[in-house]
């Protein structure tokens, strides 16, 4: 079966190829027609690229192929001689890639002996003409202009010259000087931006690679975290656990420039930094985690409830349907009676709310860097029915005696009702803990808290 379902598949992918291929190939005689060559062109293109043997579209692509590149031809031939070498070169190249196209498409076509010769004439001067240009524009510290015509040296012919060194200052040194301005106007993180600019595309330039690590020490805001305190008497446990998922979602960051340390490192980073003078720059980082900033916070459990499973007794009725003939008539007749039954409700809600006063300090001049209060409300909650019963004929409605009818009995036998009450025979039953509830508080606390200091910058 699966093998005939891939059979069939395969005939509809080439049939529809097939579909197309036609259409396209007729398409291109009608341009052939009205002699527009480079349409007609495209058209067999496309008819021998949804079916590669079409007899149609190859001989169509040949001919009217072989007239586009005769064009073509010509006009390289024309702008050589009018000395217009860019123009000669970049014809020549689009005639190129048409003659490689269509050879893709096992259609071969040729390109004129002398627009060639002139091209291979043309190419090398227009090369150095630009070359020469682009030196001229460096000299003259105008690097974009210079960049924009060395990528077409490297284009055309990358190894001429000095054009890959050239290209080099071309692109760093307008970021270079940029990123020198920024570090003396003291803005240390647009200074790295540009540097690592340059470092992550080629290694080093100038002094850039050690700049980079300048800017970033300057930059960074390392972090030391002092214990949460608890304000509420039941919020001892809780704060460490907030302080701990803070930490942990800081260190998460995509932040070159928030770094957190700890109070038990501290010592340690120390030795570092002493060391660092002599040693390797693996312990350079000693430098940067130098606490610039403290962040205090107070954790507080504002509301904890943990409701009871009520359970309420409802009564409803089972809808049954018997069927019977009219013996005069034949016809069916459908006779629905309700039978009187019990069936529960259970409902129950579980809440909480934790907060965090936070506040990031500087450690140089004591000054606010960034401060918030954020409070967490969780919540899950509970509504089902249970019946113990063939649930999909229960009807909702009231009763009041179950072996009696009643003007006060009710059946509800509509279909809003119904269906709300087997929406509630469909509900959940499982509700979150307490535990869970208040796992998701100190998550959604710490990933806001850390976006917060995330989002601090000095500079701006």
């Amino acid at each position: 079966m699966k093998r005939l379902l891939l059979l069939l598949l395969a005939a509809t992918v080439l049939v529809g190829g097939g579909c197309a291929s036609k259409k396209y190939a007729k398409k291109g005689m009608k341009f052939e027609q009205a002699g527009l060559w480079e349409q007609a062109a495209d058209a067999y293109i496309r008819s021998l690229t949804a079916k590669r043997d079409n007899i149609d579209a190859i001989v169509g692509l040949k001919r009217a192929g072989q007239r586009v590149l005769d064009e073509r031809s010509l006009k390289v031939i024309k702008a050589y001689e009018n000395d217009d070498l860019k123009q000669a070169v970049y014809t020549y190249l689009d005639a190129e890639s048409f003659k490689n196209q269509a050879a893709l498409l096992g259609v071969e076509l040729s390109i004129s002996n002398m627009a060639t010769d002139y091209f291979n004439d043309a190419k090398p001067k227009y090369v150095e003409k630009i070359y020469s240009e682009a030196q001229a524009l460096l000299d003259a510290e105008k690097f974009k202009d210079a960049e924009l015509l060395l990528t077409e040296v490297k284009r055309l012919q990358p190894d001429y010259g000095n054009t890959q060194d050239m290209l080099k200052v071309s692109k760093c040194e307008p970021l270079y000087r940029q990123a020198k301005q920024f570090m003396d106007a003291a803005q240390y993180r647009k200074a790295y931006a540009n540097l690592d600019k340059i470092v992550k595309e080629f290694t080093n330039y100038k002094d850039s690679y050690d700049l980079r690590y300048e800017a970033l020490q300057k930059a960074t805001v390392t972090i030391r975290v002092t214990d949460f305190k608890p304000t509420t008497y039941n919020a001892e446990s809780i704060a460490k656990s907030v302080q701990a998922e803070v930490v942990s979602k800081l260190n998460a960051l995509n932040n070159p420039f928030v770094k957190v340390i700890d109070v038990q490192s501290t010592d340690k980073i120390i030795e570092e930094q002493q060391r660092s003078v002599t040693t390797g720059s693996d312990l350079e980082i000693g430098k940067l985690l130098a606490a610039k900033a403290l962040l205090s916070g107070e954790v507080s459990v504002i509301e904890v409830t943990q409701g009871k499973l009520n359970k309420t007794e409802k009564r409803g009725y089972i809808r049954e349907e018997s069927k019977t003939k009219d013996p005069k008539t034949g016809e069916e007749k459908v006779n629905v009676t309700y039978r009187k039954v019990i069936y529960w409700v259970y409902n129950q809600k579980n809440s909480l709310s934790v907060a965090l006063k936070f506040q990031l300090a500087s450690t140089e001049t004591g000054a606010v860097m960034v401060s918030d209060f954020i409070r967490s409300n969780q919540a899950d909650e509970v509504n089902y029915a249970t019946f113990d019963g063939p649930s999909s004929k229960l009807v909702p409605g009231y009763w009041e005696k179950i072996n009696a009818d009643s003007p006060k009995d009710v059946i509800n036998d509509n279909q809003l009702d119904v269906r709300n009450l087997q929406e509630l025979l469909k509900a959940k039953r499982d509700i979150a803990s307490m535990n869970t509830l208040m796992s998701n508080a100190i998550e959604d606390i710490a990933k806001r808290t850390a976006q917060k200091i995330n989002q601090y910058n000095p500079e701006e």
